[in-house]
């Protein structure tokens, strides 16, 4: 706050003695070196405050930058988080229905396999003649 209140002075004297010193031009007097240097100080002065304003002008503009970034960022992972997701359900699906296939399938393999336990049979009863017509 000290700095603030220095420079405020500061350019507020810088101001005085430009002011005079124009005064003193318009009069058609000499200029002492003093008074170069004041009317340099205050040019200076004035391309810092410029140069300053064109600094926070691109610090905004990068700030802006940063936050619409950062926004399709955010939407691009939602995008892409959504995908995912649907994806995964996918597979959870297709996993569902391959446990459900091979379920069908072991059943039918009993059963082929209790078919070819009777074929067996009723082929040994009637190479050995029994029980049948």
């Amino acid at each position: 706050m000290a700095e603030a209140v220095v420079a405020s002075v500061l350019e507020e004297a810088l101001r005085q003695a430009s002011e005079r010193i124009a005064k003193k031009i318009t009069e058609g007097k000499k200029l002492t070196s003093i008074d170069v240097i004041i009317l340099l100080l205050d040019q200076i002065n004035k391309r810092i405050d410029d140069t300053n304003k064109r600094i926070d002008d691109t610090n905004r503009r990068i700030d802006d930058l940063n936050t619409s970034l950062n926004r399709r960022i955010d939407d691009l992972s939602a995008s892409l988080n959504k995908r995912i997701d649907d994806t995964n359900k996918r597979i959870d699906d297709m996993n569902r229905k391959i446990d459900d296939l091979k379920e069908e399938v072991k059943l039918l393999r009993q059963e082929v396999s209790s078919i070819k336990s009777d074929i067996i049979n009723l082929s040994k009863e009637r190479l050995t003649g029994t029980g049948g017509p």
